[in-house]
């Protein structure tokens, strides 16, 4: 019996937890060592992203699970379910950064650190950015919106542990010049990259919610399937089109008229045309149904009329 192949976005995001893990313990020994208290601060926000990615993982799992009885479309919105909470959780955590920034602010508190520090922040931007790079390729490649909501997950830490460097560098800046406005160099930089994280936050939200709410693929697709299914030989008329996504893929609802003279199996061969032409044409599309009316100028043009 064939072994079944285990589904390269689990795969990946699962590595992402691991990898999550293994920064936080790295950051942590290392800002500790150091007296870097940016690199602690990055470590406790390793944590969150361990969490968020266990979270992605368990939802994709989740959402592989095929239809059953009570689920007659499947689990694939549990995807958008999880990067919904993944994207509250990512505005959630820059409401705390905003607080450490103002407690920073207030308690003129000298940072210390030292040049490993600054070697495992650099070393933890590298693998992130690779992590980001190689999870956005899996998700765009399975068109997963779980597994590129992690990817953009990533490409926060990037920006993160970014201005936690830029940080250790001004610190380490600091302790040779003594220059007062560098005192504040992790609030600053910490503040600039925070507005990168609110938006992509924000992005996930609003890529979830359309899922979620059903809301139709852009004009391009809908325009490509309008054409496919009005222009087929035997198709006279397109009734109506509805499209939604449902986990990976898109679902196509749609009506066309033929020739009120033709046998109820020559109906359906044209419909069976009209689908196999939009399967071959669209790409991510997960089902089609047709509907057969004969030629009519009564039949509506939305199946809401």
């Amino acid at each position: 019996m064939q072994k079944k192949q285990r589904d390269p976005g689990i795969s990946i995001v699962l590595f992402a937890v691991i990898l999550n893990g293994a920064l936080f313990l790295i950051k942590s020994v290392a800002g500790i060592g150091a007296h870097s208290t940016a690199l602690q601060a990055d470590a406790v926000n390793s944590i969150g992203d361990t969490m968020s990615s266990l979270a992605i993982y368990f939802g994709l799992r989740y959402a592989s699970k095929p239809r059953d009885d009570d689920h007659h479309y499947g689990h694939g919105k549990m995807e958008a379910l999880i990067s919904l909470f993944v994207g509250i959780f990512i505005l959630v955590s820059s409401g705390f950064l905003w607080s450490s920034i103002i407690n920073a602010l207030k308690s003129k508190a000298l940072l210390e650190t030292s040049v490993w520090a600054l070697v495992v922040a650099l070393i933890a931007i590298l693998t992130k950015f690779y992590m980001y790079k190689r999870t956005l390729r899996v998700g765009k490649s399975i068109n997963s919106l779980a597994v590129q909501t992690n990817a953009m997950d990533n490409r926060n830490d990037v920006f993160a542990t970014s201005a936690t460097a830029f940080a250790i560098i001004l610190t380490m800046v600091y302790s040779k010049t003594q220059i007062g406005v560098l005192k504040y160099a992790e609030p600053f930089a910490a503040g600039i990259m925070s507005v990168f994280i609110i938006k992509t936050g924000i992005e996930i939200i609003t890529a979830s919610a359309k899922v979620l709410l059903d809301t139709a693929p852009n004009d391009e697709v809908m325009d490509t399937l309008k054409s496919i299914a009005g222009d087929l030989d035997g198709v006279k008329k397109l009734n109506w089109l509805k499209c939604r996504t449902v986990g990976r893929g898109i679902w196509v609802d749609l009506a066309i008229e033929v020739e009120a003279n033709l046998t109820v199996e020559q109906g359906h061969e044209i419909a069976d045309s009209v689908k196999d032409a939009i399967y071959e044409s669209v790409e991510n599309v997960a089902e089609v149904l047709v509907h057969v009316n004969p030629v009519s100028s009564s039949y509506p043009s939305h199946p809401d009329n």
